[in-house]
């Protein structure tokens, strides 16, 4: 038999969170400010997810004063182990769980909030206010086959303004940014090089990469973005949140046969009308205009650890915190295939405490 708190909480969630379907869209339904549920939401995980979090986190408590939501950091790994063992109330990750962790965890919610791209930055010394690379470059220059930016003009036929040593950042810690750059570059074989130069990712796509040496390891998006622009030969990758004032690569997509250059809007055309599961990838889209490196930005709800204010957190940040997505440079997902499935999962959910 529920506890009168169950009944009371659950009772309060559904009026809170009623979502209406009408002319006009979503219309989401809260109380007036000041009323309502008391608590704290703890957050943990993805360091690209954790500054939508930080936003979301401020304005959901303009609405819910007495509602306090907490982020923190520490990798998509992170966040998935804290929520499977009931230590947050929410994980966040930025690349969907492997099937191990789906299978060991079955009382785990994963929930598209958001779509994210990733892009290749150089520092603006290596080849001024443009830059283009395939699939086959960037594994090239990652997988360290090819150390000097001469050799890579060479070898590609492209032109390069910088010629010393390729100066290359990536993630030191647990990232599911790392997961999802290295799945992307193990895609390079449905690339045809124009200068017939092919090459094949072998280092797995784990969110920690064992990289070749003579790599520069640093901590979290800001870290690769900081060590890129502060070292005229650098590389990296990095979210669209943290592209700065560096250079964007325009990346090829051989979905659609392409030059793309990420951004909100051609992360989001990647994102297909039908959503059926949400560890669909959406990289490579065929659809026109859509950029290779896309990718759907996740939090996970623990079923057996689900309070009434988590519940109203997460459906608010599924509709009126869309609107403040766009501030810290993601992509809302609001009216996609992507929000329809998130919804009908928080529609299904009861606080379980």
């Amino acid at each position: 038999m529920k506890s009168i708190w169950k009944q009371k909480s659950g009772l309060m969630v559904g009026l809170i969170i009623g979502i209406l379907l009408g002319a006009g869209g979503l219309i989401f339904i809260s109380p007036p400010p000041g009323r309502g549920v008391q608590g704290t939401i703890t957050t943990a995980g993805s360091s690209t997810v954790y500054p939508l979090s930080q936003i979301w986190a401020i304005e959901f408590n303009v609405v819910f004063p007495s509602l306090t939501v907490n982020p923190s950091t520490g990798g998509s790994g992170l966040g998935q182990s804290l929520v499977a063992e009931s230590l947050i109330d929410i994980g966040a990750s930025s690349s969907y769980p492997k099937q191990n962790y789906i299978d060991e965890n079955p009382d785990i919610e994963v929930l598209p909030i958001s779509a994210d791209a990733l892009g290749v930055v150089v520092n603006d010394a290596v080849n001024g206010s443009t830059f283009r690379m395939d699939c086959d470059m960037v594994v090239a220059v990652f997988q360290r086959n090819i150390t000097t930016w001469a050799d890579f003009s060479s070898v590609f036929g492209v032109t390069v303004q910088q010629t010393g040593p390729i100066n290359v950042f990536v993630r030191s810690d647990a990232s599911g940014t790392t997961a999802t750059f290295a799945k992307w570059l193990e895609t390079a074989d449905e690339n045809t090089n124009a200068n017939g130069a092919e090459y094949e990712w072998l280092l797995g796509h784990e969110e920690a990469l064992s990289f070749p040496a003579g790599v520069n390891a640093v901590d979290g998006n800001p870290g690769v973005a900081s060590g890129v622009e502060g070292d005229q030969s650098a590389i990296g990758y990095v979210g669209l949140a943290f592209l700065g004032e560096l250079i964007l690569a325009d990346l090829y997509n051989p979905g659609n046969g392409e030059w793309v250059t990420p951004s909100i809007a051609t992360a989001v055309k990647a994102i297909p009308a039908n959503l059926t599961e949400p560890g669909q990838s959406i990289m490579n889209s065929e659809i026109e205009g859509a950029y290779p490196i896309a990718r759907l930005l996740f939090y996970l709800v623990n079923r057996f650890h689900l309070s009434a204010p988590t519940i109203m957190f997460v459906t608010w940040c599924l509709v009126q915190g869309q609107k403040f997505i766009s501030v810290v440079g993601y992509v809302p997902i609001n009216g996609t295939a992507a929000q329809t499935y998130s919804l009908e999962i928080m529609k299904s959910l009861s606080p379980s405490e």
